[in-house]
């Protein structure tokens, strides 16, 4: 342990978008294979129903998502934020979270369902978007608005979508439970 914290701060000095990137995606990616690893194979299990062999092919999809788009663009959104409001008073964080919640949140999940349908060849892209947004967004902003706030006032900027990555390990986990427990 006391090796690894300064080879995690050297790569983040020397390559930090990439290392990010590769951070938030393997959380990303974690929190898909823990809800398969619970579906899959631990529910059946207890059910005493045949184990399901693991869905690869939505692991890929969800793999571009979090290992490319979103920490990319979380590092621009981020380097933008950081630079225009580097206060951390109270107003400035009330501030950066709504800004984050709108600015960052909102484009995130309107690219999210369609890219996940498209990823899946659904003939409307669109459906699952209209279908799932609002009720998305409410339940995030009871999640990333705290998790957000803490974030702007504790976690240094060249840490924040590492923070981000195990929030969204949390938040992944949430919404495929609230989704089972609708299912």
């Amino acid at each position: 342990m006391n090796r690894l914290l300064p080879l995690i701060r050297s790569k983040l000095g020397a390559h930090p978008t990439l290392t990010n990137c590769v951070y938030y995606g393997s959380l990303f990616c974690a929190a898909e294979v823990s809800q398969q690893v619970y579906i899959r194979k631990y529910l059946p299990k207890k059910q005493d129903k045949p184990l399901q062999s693991f869905d690869t092919t939505k692991l890929k999809h969800l793999s571009v998502w979090g290992y490319v788009m979103a920490p990319s663009y979380m590092a621009l959104w981020y380097s933008w934020l950081d630079t225009r409001y580097v206060a951390t008073t109270t107003r400035v964080i009330a501030l950066k979270v709504v800004l984050d919640q709108t600015l960052l949140t909102g484009p995130l999940l309107l690219a999210f369902f369609p890219f996940m349908s498209w990823c899946e060849g659904k003939e409307n892209i669109f459906a699952e978007l209209r279908e799932k947004l609002l009720v998305t967004y409410m339940v995030s902003c009871c999640w990333w608005l705290p998790a957000q706030a803490i974030n702007f006032k504790i976690v240094p900027p060249k840490y924040r979508i590492i923070y981000n990555g195990v929030c969204g390990f949390v938040w992944a986990n949430i919404l495929c439970a609230i989704k089972r427990g609708v299912d």
